[in-house]
């Protein structure tokens, strides 16, 4: 499984990342701090699931999973935002997932429990 994960805040990005890992042992997981970077990545490159912030400089979240799905239709997204004030943009995205930070290692595992990338099927605690 390969999860692209994409925060400008690079503390938050390192721990989602940090948990990410822990989560879904032996996952690949990509990082940026920019979406310009994350956009460019995921044109080229496949990946399985999008975690992203939503209010971002340039390239929202939203915007972006809207791009990520244009090239690679079928990937899951959940987002990571300090706030409720998306989730209606959200829910109309059918994103998969939307957890509010400070991010956990439940709510990761939670946020894809029903899936085929469930923390349990990928070898994670």
């Amino acid at each position: 499984m390969v999860i692209a994960a994409v925060d400008p805040n690079k503390k938050d990005l390192a721990k989602l990342v940090r948990y990410l890992r822990m989560v879904f042992h032996g996952c690949e997981v990509v990082m940026f701090s920019d979406p310009a970077f994350a956009e460019q990545y995921i044109k080229d490159n496949p990946i399985d699931v999008l975690f992203t912030e939503i209010p971002m400089l340039g390239l929202t979240g939203l915007r972006l999973q809207v791009k990520c799905e244009a090239v690679q239709p079928g990937v899951l997204t959940v987002f990571t935002t300090a706030t409720d004030t998306y989730v209606g943009e959200a829910l109309k995205s059918r994103a998969h997932g939307y957890i509010i930070k400070p991010v956990t290692r439940e709510a990761i595992r939670e946020s894809l429990n029903d899936t085929k990338y469930s923390s349990r099927q990928q070898g994670g605690i």
